[in-house]
């Protein structure tokens, strides 16, 4: 998959005046890459290519590593793209005029689910069918609020990010690593940006697309997914408001279970794609109890894809 999104970046349209340069952070006890990037590097050779170990495990540390070789760098804006996506053409052209026309400090824009494999099996793809219409509703939310006047309230991840650097260096924001394995720190991010003043955008136009492995295709998977993701949420709001979010945790329970019913009755009427939608509501349920007892997230200390 690191293969595709380099060849997606070879393809890439470069604005006229705009330089590049590349940084690869690897995060495990060695470098395994070399072959990858090497290769890279000879279909790129008018950009500089870093490749950085980052041994610390965590996408926090490993994207707090490639922030500071950037500032290191002297680069003004770093956009992130995942390991697992590829991005269209036109996509830096895209985050750098919305970034522009709004002098923007975040921008993001929409990750798309790349079409399942030839392999897929008949479950598998009803799976990916739901979460492709979970994604497509969120993206039809956010270009919603942008269309309303109400952009800055997009929550921004980095699957598809573009950051001035110049605002982190002022700032000193970083990547929350006590996040650990958790996952979720670019939504904290976002969070923690905009109360430093930060301003937030989003654009429909630059697209970016996520090869969901067959691992993640699974009922458990999106289960343990938002069980996770919403662990890692409420533990931090009960670090902040501890009184009021307990308060609230008995409507919030209820709700969930309501909206849980809802899902599995709607099951056989929608051909079973909001059975995504039901273990998605089941795996928060769970993650707001978990929070409560005192449990962790390490989401990705089981990793996917090849």
């Amino acid at each position: 998959m690191l293969q595709n999104l380099l060849r997606s970046y070879t393809q890439m349209d470069v604005p006229e005046g705009v330089r590049l340069h590349f940084i690869i952070v690897e995060n495990n006890d060695r470098l395994t890459l070399q072959d990858i990037v090497e290769a890279f590097r000879g279909q790129m050779p008018q950009w500089p290519v870093q490749y950085r170990l980052e041994p610390r495990l965590g996408i926090a540390f490993a994207r707090n590593r490639v922030l500071d070789c950037a500032i290191d760098a002297g680069i003004d804006l770093l956009t992130f793209a995942d390991d697992d996506e590829t991005v269209r053409s036109d996509w830096l052209i895209q985050l750098l005029a919305e970034r522009d026309a709004f002098d923007l400090d975040i921008v993001g824009s929409p990750v798309r689910l790349a079409p399942p494999g030839p392999n897929t099996s008949f479950w598998e793809k009803l799976v990916w069918s739901g979460m492709d219409r979970m994604n497509k509703n969120s993206e039809a939310k956010s270009l919603r609020n942008r269309d309303q006047g109400r952009v800055d309230q997009v929550r921004i991840a980095t699957g598809s990010w573009m950051g001035s650097l110049p605002f982190f260096c002022q700032t000193g924001l970083r990547f929350d690593n006590e996040l650990g394995l958790g996952g979720g720190e670019d939504w904290r991010l976002w969070a923690d940006a905009r109360k430093l003043g930060a301003k937030t955008g989003w654009t429909p136009h630059a697209i970016a697309y996520e090869t969901v492995s067959r691992e993640r295709l699974s009922i458990h998977y999106q289960y343990r997914r938002n069980r996770d993701h919403c662990l890692t949420e409420f533990r931090a709001k009960l670090k902040n408001r501890l009184l009021a979010t307990l308060l609230r945790l008995p409507g919030s329970l209820a709700g969930r279970g309501l909206t849980l019913c809802i899902y599995v009755l709607a099951i056989p009427f929608t051909r079973g794609t909001t059975l995504v939608r039901a273990a998605s509501c089941l795996g928060s349920i769970a993650g707001l109890i978990q929070a409560c007892m005192g449990r962790t997230s390490s989401h990705y200390d089981r990793t996917s894809g090849s």
